[in-house]
């Protein structure tokens, strides 16, 4: 009797991100020395050189990287002057990954900092053009006001966003600000969430 290969392979989840690199070897040891990434394995094309898959376990989630291949139209951030997409890392120690990452050649997208949504919270991005947060939570989630100064609704799980003239000009949603106070429609939703299921 055959045996039974399993649909999912062991250690993967549902959802892989796949990072197109221009240098895979150099970033996978970049994700090795700032995020204690471990390599589990690296598939390379018959030149011995391109990485086809690389995968990287961090924490418990599975990462796989590959080399740029512009031939096959395989592009990094790089060939487009940045990164549409980010992954975001609960990791306990985030800031010792924040200053090696620092250190390593990272650009600061979002400073160091205990954010008011109740996270120890970093944003930068690699030498290589994509874009990590990192988190780990030091509180627990406020509760989410109805409506608050800002003109955020939360309601009836309807969000909507008002924007207020005092609203600081340029601010998007999708990239929350240290020092606000009043938690963006984004945050509201993720603390309402995080509310309910505590």
């Amino acid at each position: 009797m055959a045996k039974k290969v399993a649909s999912i392979p062991r250690g993967y989840r549902t959802a892989t991100p796949q990072l197109v690199i221009r240098g895979a070897d150099a970033a996978m040891a970049w994700y090795v020395e700032i995020f204690g990434a471990e390599l589990l394995s690296c598939l390379r094309s018959d030149d011995g050189l391109t990485v086809i898959q690389g995968e990287l376990k961090i924490g418990n989630s599975i990462i796989r990287v590959m080399d740029e291949m512009p031939a096959f139209g395989i592009l990094s951030p790089l060939a487009f002057g940045g990164a549409p997409v980010g992954l975001h890392l609960y990791l306990t120690k985030t800031d010792e990954i924040w200053e090696r990452a620092l250190a390593a050649g990272a650009g600061v997208l979002f400073e160091l900092s205990d954010a008011p949504w109740g996270e120890r919270f970093c944003k930068f991005v690699d030498p290589f053009g994509h874009v990590w947060s990192v988190a780990h939570r030091i509180a627990p989630a406020p509760a989410v006001p109805a409506e608050t100064e800002a003109g955020t609704a939360v309601a009836e799980g309807l969000e909507q966003t008002v924007v207020s003239p005092e609203a600081p000009s340029g601010f998007s949603v999708h990239e929350p600000r240290a020092d606000m106070v009043v938690p963006t429609a984004e945050q509201a939703m993720h603390l309402r969430s995080a509310s309910e299921a505590a």
